[in-house]
């Protein structure tokens, strides 16, 4: 979990600093700013600069999730291996009446 908030928390900061900048930015050059277009600017610039900057700390989550997926999907493999092998037993232990048996003469 702590992956994901580092990762979080900097998208987050990047995306506000890139808002100042931006905003900072069109206000010396325009005057007044468009705070709707100013936003889009600022995700789209935001966007691009975290998927280089970032690129340590991304694969860091990536590298966490893919280990507790991969804890999960073991668990779940050994839950399934365990009921199926109960299964077996109880079949095992349960004695049979000859109905059914294809090698009957």
């Amino acid at each position: 979990m702590k992956e994901f908030w580092i990762y979080t928390g900097l998208r987050l900061l990047s995306l506000v600093a890139t808002f100042g900048i931006v905003a900072g930015i069109w206000s010396l050059v325009a005057g007044e700013v468009d705070i709707f277009f100013a936003v889009i600017l600022a995700f789209v610039i935001s966007g691009v600069l975290s998927f280089f900057v970032l690129d340590p700390q991304r694969r860091a989550f990536a590298e966490k999730v893919e280990t507790r997926a991969a804890k999960a999907v073991e668990a779940a493999r050994a839950k399934e291996d365990a009921e199926i092998d109960s299964e077996i037993d109880s079949e095992a232990d349960t004695p049979s009446n000859g109905e059914g048996d294809s090698h009957k003469v």
